[in-house]
């Protein structure tokens, strides 16, 4: 029994890999009109994948593109908005911008995966449980990146910080004990 499990373990665990490692960034995409973002969704939900599970050591050529891909397709969507927290986005710095994509990464794949595009509102007030769980979402992908890249980054205080209070449950608590009511 225990070895099934272990083996079917293995299988999603390896799985997820494969699926990181065979993202493609698409080629020739038009971002001009509303209509011309839906179609990219999952290759959004891919790009992010991809960018948290591959190390920032390996393929930089293919995550600047990832990256601009990402960047472009965020900042035009019509229907996908991330509220940037001061109090919640707390891991900022030089050395390391990336942190501040993959957390918009880890919204954004959020939102599209549960398609709460309410989410995205202006006041975190007008859907509280949606900003939460975004930022949440955000936290967390920072935090697999983090992880993902311990050996290859500088120690970053704040993200140590989330990575305890997951550990404890008590990252969803913080977040909404902090999240700026604007």
């Amino acid at each position: 029994m225990i070895k099934a499990i272990i083996s079917t373990l293995l299988f999603v665990i390896s799985c997820n890999v494969l699926s990181a490692q065979t993202f493609e960034v698409p080629k020739d995409y038009q971002l001009i009109t509303k209509e011309d973002y839906a179609p990219y969704e999952q290759d959004i939900v891919k790009c992010v994948d991809w960018l948290i599970a591959t190390p920032i050591d390996k393929e930089q050529e293919k995550r600047q593109e990832a990256s601009a891909f990402f960047i472009k397709w965020v900042s035009g969507s019509p229907t996908v908005h991330v509220l940037i927290d001061g109090n919640i986005v707390s891991f900022m710095d030089e050395k390391t911008p990336e942190f501040l994509l993959v957390f918009m990464g880890g919204w954004v794949k959020n939102t599209i995966e549960t398609g709460n595009y309410k989410n995205t509102v202006a006041k975190a007030e007008e859907d509280a449980d949606g900003v939460i769980a975004g930022n949440m979402a955000g936290i967390e992908a920072v935090i697999s990146f983090y992880n993902n890249n311990k050996k290859l980054l500088s120690k970053n205080k704040s993200i140590e910080n989330y990575i305890k209070l997951q550990k404890k449950g008590k990252l969803k608590s913080y977040i909404e004990e902090n999240i700026a009511k604007k």
